[in-house]
């Protein structure tokens, strides 16, 4: 007998979400996957490797035009494309991936009658974007939550609640990567050996707020004066990002790598690593952090609240409280032993707690809840 199939449909074919599909296709075993993305995202960064990475994984990959932008030319003749795509590879269940994917996933699942699955990866909280994701829920058979707290958040703006949302927490390979560090980050910035040295993995997007990881780096620079810091990665705020280093406390100190190929495995070479999002979905940066045995230091928002337990695992500082974070993270760079301690438990808690085997478990119980309802098109 053939695998159910099932058609994962994203638009935003970049960082985690595309990383997340990537995790599903590999873990999510006994389905046939069809993913349906779109040759470049438009309007915002593209993961090249995304769809070579979901084809490695199994998967059989399928260009549909989509668009950041909701109501697009480019979008109507996707929705079209997506309904042919589903019949023809009879799918029992349709996967939508944030949101521009996730809405185009649900109008073209619900016309041709199969059910429908929607991960957020991150809830849009402006007005519009709300008022379309409480339509769109009602067409959606489940709905997976990629953290406790984004489950809070969609219930707290009503878009849905009980038992059809499913918390299925984001996960990692948790045992470290085999293959040794692709750089040495210190020889790569040029720094002595011993540098302390905090930094962040982010999208150069508000989303991910890098002008706090910037301010940060000046207020630690005035209580450790020989620190260095390092953000990886490259977005539509590179500019701003860039200008506001050069002219920070922290210039001379201030580093920022556009991209760094396998950055995974040189976050066990930081001191502390830093995320100051204004939301998450579930990020995975600061689980590879503490995968490595290094302590993090995150804002307290929707998907990094999920990650810590604060003063054990990791740290959670109040979204609008920079001088705390400084203090946090100046107290670590201070406290070797207390930093070690962290940065065990934080490992620890990552073996226990976010396996992606076990993501890839829980998903499939959620397609097989669904793949016994016969579909019948339109």
């Amino acid at each position: 007998m053939a695998p159910p199939v099932v058609v994962h449909v994203l638009e935003a074919l970049e960082g985690g979400t595309a990383r997340h599909v990537v995790d599903l296709v590999r873990h999510v075993e006994h389905y046939d996957h069809h993913v349906a993305v779109p040759s470049v995202r438009v309007g915002g960064l593209t993961d090249t490797d995304a769809a070579p990475r979901m084809r490695d994984a199994g998967a059989t990959v399928h260009v549909v035009e989509m668009r950041r932008a909701p109501l697009t030319m480019h979008n109507a003749r996707a929705l079209l494309q997506l309904r042919r795509l589903i019949r023809s590879v009879d799918a029992q269940v349709v996967h939508g991936h944030s949101s521009i994917g996730g809405a185009l996933a649900r109008v073209a699942a619900r016309t041709t009658r199969r059910p429908c699955v929607y991960t957020p990866n991150g809830v849009a909280t402006g007005r519009a974007a709300l008022a379309v994701e409480r339509l769109l829920a009602r067409a959606t058979a489940r709905i997976i939550a990629v953290s406790p707290s984004e489950a809070a958040a969609m219930q707290a703006h009503h878009i849905a609640a009980g038992d059809r949302v499913d918390i299925v927490p984001n996960g990692i390979d948790v045992v470290l990567p085999s293959v040794a560090p692709s750089v040495d980050l210190r020889e790569l910035l040029g720094v002595p050996p011993t540098t302390a040295l905090v930094g962040t993995v982010a999208r150069l997007v508000p989303q991910k707020a890098p002008e706090r990881f910037v301010a940060l780096a000046a207020a630690v620079h005035r209580q450790h004066p020989a620190a260095h810091f390092v953000l990886i990665g490259d977005g539509p705020l590179s500019a701003e990002v860039d200008r506001l280093a050069a002219t920070g406390g922290a210039a001379p100190c201030f580093h920022r790598l556009a991209a760094l190929p396998d950055a995974e495995t040189v976050l066990g070479q930081l001191d502390v690593f830093v995320l100051a999002s204004r939301f998450e979905g579930g990020p995975y940066a600061p689980l590879e952090a503490m995968r490595a045995g290094t302590p993090v230091v995150l804002t307290d928002v929707v998907g990094n609240h999920d990650v810590v337990e604060s003063g054990r695992t990791g740290f959670l500082v109040p979204e609008d409280a920079a001088g705390t974070m400084a203090t946090t993270v100046a107290g670590l760079l201070a406290d070797s032993q207390r930093a070690k301690e962290v940065g065990a438990a934080g490992q620890a808690s990552v073996r226990e707690r976010f396996d992606v085997v076990k993501t890839g478990e829980a998903v499939a119980a959620v397609y097989g809840s669904l793949v016994a309802q016969p579909p019948h098109d339109l």
